[in-house]
């Protein structure tokens, strides 16, 4: 017995045995790799075929580094929109920082709009913008008058514009650190005398400390309407300081606006945005504080008098509720800073008040409205965007069609989103959202009349989204990108620019560019040299992609799907093959009348079905091509195995006692493995022209870039007529690549079979 345990130890391959049997193997495919290629390269239509795939394969790999462009660029609207713009060298020096449209007249005789650049030096200028027109009163372009040098206060924090009883008037808040204070500054946007240099101080205020947060005229409370009712708040840790306005009325012996001023301290720590929400200037009136114990709501008191209703004074009354940071015994973290918090409000002066509830964004993802009134929660949801793993909230608006989410994704691009209202979804599907290149750095603002919302990004781009949050347009200034937040001339409530639609920011070049947000599209372009300098050598889709760029990015998904479908394929189709060919009888019979059911079936046909079943992706269609196509090879490698089991090698390994396993796998296997490689090239094209078919009638995968959505893209622009720099390119890469590996199989069919070899 201790012999025979011996005798089996020492049948143990040991590891200089194992590596010496390597080696032999290793050898040995040389040795037929170097037969195999000395027969294969005779094949002149092999050597070409090999040549092209070779080539794709470079194109794939190489594509982050030799695409002209990112894969997700697109032509700026200086080439792809053709709109009025106007472009200005702005004084050497200041650092230009803030922008604010339409201004008002620069005087009472020139009724211009406007549009000033302020640096926090306390220097500004007025570009008067007025639209061109000719004797028959057509619109010719945005005419820039001379500007004009104002000063206004240094070391500015704070500074914006406000419509107030029909009137545009800026503030602007100042700081001194040595003695901690500030000061608000209220200036008429007139100058009062041609040769001043500056505007009308109306009012001056003297904040009691250096504000961290102020509630934002854009989204912080609901009454700033051209009837002529303001409130403003400012905050840092521990205080608030408000002030109230209102227009003189009929019931007034003056024509002077009323301002009513409250400062109060309140414990906790002021972490985010106070905002004031109108009551009609009525005792329904709310200033609303996050700290970090929780939403801080205090009750307005409105003083009125009896008979007219004029209000006298507005003053702090209480603590009407408070609300923690705790939802169904969860606790959240709110989002810290500027547009934390917000209101609902209407769209105008004649809609109702809105949504009667306040919004706080969680760093969570989480959002959650409070009834205005009582504190009661309305609703609390946790945000899920399809497709988006994770994400961080930085900010949140509102506006008239939702409550407009800002943030940044795990990846680190930009997220603007927006919210149903009533429970606060991300649309009915989680669809209602964008991501761009960069960190939005400007307030998302909304277009009038158009439907859509202008944005800014740290990078430089602009950015236009439509009501559904979806990019509609992409802007980049000329000799470099914005370095400001852009600025839209026109805000919530007002419905538009006299003179256009238009923005402006600062670019890096120093310079001042304005252009309209309408005009005409006129991409997809033909292959040339556009205004920015950029050059598409094979021209641009209707959104701008450079097409070239997307062809050398296309060529990754097709040998994926090509390669990766074929090999499931024939790994299928081998499988089946050696077993109904080595093992005969019924189960040859069941699998053999299985893949003449599969051959029988409409290839295209259930192609599309499973698409239009399992949707839309290249995994799905790798799947379905792997399941539809193996039948083929089936019957090719079942032929093969029933010609190679009756061979003597076979014969002589069955009396060795060699198990079925291992003679399949083992013998006979590796024998049938070159029509396996052969059959493996056919596919190859076969998945490669399925996918441009699936692709092209709407069964592609549009998060993707493919050949087949290339097309698809231009079938449904419109464009198949009159754009033959974007049709050829995929077609022609599509033929050439599917060729090739018809051309390599075809010479490599001379090899495994030598009767096709020529003599």
């Amino acid at each position: 017995m201790e012999e025979t345990k011996a005798n089996e130890t020492s049948k143990k391959p040991d590891a200089r045995e194992l590596q010496e049997a390597g080696r032999k193997a290793l050898r040995k495919f040389w040795r037929n790799f170097k037969a195999t290629w000395k027969l294969y390269r005779q094949s002149k239509t092999g050597i070409a075929g090999l040549a092209i795939v070779v080539g794709f394969f470079i194109m794939a790999l190489g594509a982050p580094w030799l695409a002209p462009y990112d894969k997700d660029f697109r032509a700026p609207a200086i080439d792809t929109f053709v709109a009025d713009y106007a472009l200005l060298n702005l004084t050497e020096g200041p650092d230009w920082t803030t922008l604010i449209g339409l201004t008002d007249s620069l005087n009472r005789d020139h009724p211009l709009e406007g549009i000033l650049a302020y640096s926090e030096g306390g220097m500004a200028i007025v570009y008067p913008v007025t639209r061109g027109t000719s004797a028959e009163t057509e619109e010719i372009g945005i005419e820039i008058s001379d500007s004009v040098a104002i000063h206004l206060p240094a070391n500015a924090s704070y500074m914006n514009h406000v419509l107030f009883s029909t009137t545009f008037f800026y503030i602007v808040n100042t700081t001194d650190p040595v003695a901690g204070t500030s000061t608000l500054y209220e200036y008429s946007s007139f100058i009062p005398t041609p040769t001043a240099s500056t505007y009308e101080l109306l009012r001056q205020y003297e904040i009691p400390f250096v504000p961290k947060y102020n509630s934002n005229l854009w989204n912080g409370f609901s009454f700033v309407y051209p009837s002529g009712r303001l409130a403003l708040a400012f905050a840092d840790d521990h205080n608030v300081w408000m002030v109230s306005k209102r227009a003189a009325t009929i019931y007034d012996s003056g024509s002077e606006s009323f301002d009513y001023i409250n400062n109060f301290t309140i414990d906790d720590t002021i972490i985010g945005n106070p905002i004031v929400v109108d009551g009609d200037f009525d005792n329904g009136s709310m200033l609303f504080v996050p700290t970090d114990m929780g939403i801080r709501a205090y009750k307005l008191n409105v003083t009125k008098t009896l008979v007219t209703r004029t209000v006298t004074d507005i003053t702090i009354e209480g603590l009407a509720w408070t609300s923690n940071y705790t939802i169904d015994g969860e606790t959240y973290e709110p989002v810290t800073g500027n547009n934390m918090l917000v209101f609902p409000f209407p769209y105008g002066p004649t809609t109702a008040l809105g949504k009667e509830y306040v919004a706080l964004a969680a760093t969570d993802g989480r959002v959650a409205a409070y009834d205005r009134v009582t504190g009661n929660l309305t609703w609390s949801t946790k945000l899920m965007m399809t497709g988006v793993r994770g994400f961080d909230i930085t900010s949140l608006y509102s506006a008239p069609d939702f409550l407009v989410m800002v943030g940044y994704t795990n990846d680190e691009r930009g997220l603007i989103a927006g919210l149903d209202k009533e429970t606060g979804r991300v649309g009915e599907n989680n669809t209602l959202f964008t991501t761009v290149s960069g960190y939005l750095n400007s307030d998302p603002q909304y277009v009038s009349g158009q439907l859509m919302y202008v944005f800014s990004t740290d990078e430089g781009a602009i950015y236009l989204a439509n009501a559904l949050m979806k990019i509609n347009a992409t802007f980049a200034a000329p000799g470099g990108g914005a370095v400001t937040p852009v600025a839209y001339l026109g805000n919530i409530y007002i419905e538009m620019s006299r003179t256009g639609n238009y923005f402006a920011v600062v670019t890096e070049s120093n310079q001042l560019f304005l252009e309209t947000l309408t005009g005409v599209n006129v991409a997809p372009l033909a292959p040339g040299t556009y205004p920015s300098g950029n050059y598409y050598p094979l021209g641009t889709d209707y959104e701008g992609h450079d097409i070239l760029t997307l062809l050398m990015w296309g060529t990754r998904a097709e040998l994926l799907v090509g390669i990766t479908a074929a090999f499931f394929s024939v790994v299928i189709g081998t499988i089946v093959g050696l077993v109904a060919g080595f093992y005969g009888g019924m189960l040859d019979d069941l699998l053999m009348r299985a893949t003449d059911v599969m051959l029988s079936l409409p290839y295209l046909v259930i192609m599309l079905l499973f698409a239009a079943v399992f949707g839309p992706s290249l995994l799905n269609i790798i799947i379905i091509f792997a399941i539809l196509s193996w039948a083929g090879i089936a019957r090719v490698i079942r032929s093969v195995t029933l010609s190679f089991k009756e061979r003597a090698f076979v014969d002589a390994a069955r009396v060795a006692g060699a198990s079925d396993n291992r003679l399949i796998f083992k013998h006979i296997g590796p024998n049938v493995l070159p029509y396996t490689f052969l059959y493996m090239t056919f596919n190859i094209s076969g998945a490669i022209v399925t996918e441009a078919i699936l692709a092209f009638l709407g069964f592609g995968d549009p998060t993707n870039i493919t050949w087949g959505m290339m097309l698809q893209f231009l079938q449904i622009s419109g464009h198949s007529l009159d754009a033959p720099w974007w049709l050829l390119p995929p077609g022609i890469a599509i033929t050439l690549l599917s060729l090739a590996f018809y051309l390599i199989g075809r010479s490599f069919d001379e090899v495994v079979n030598p009767r096709l070899r020529k003599r």
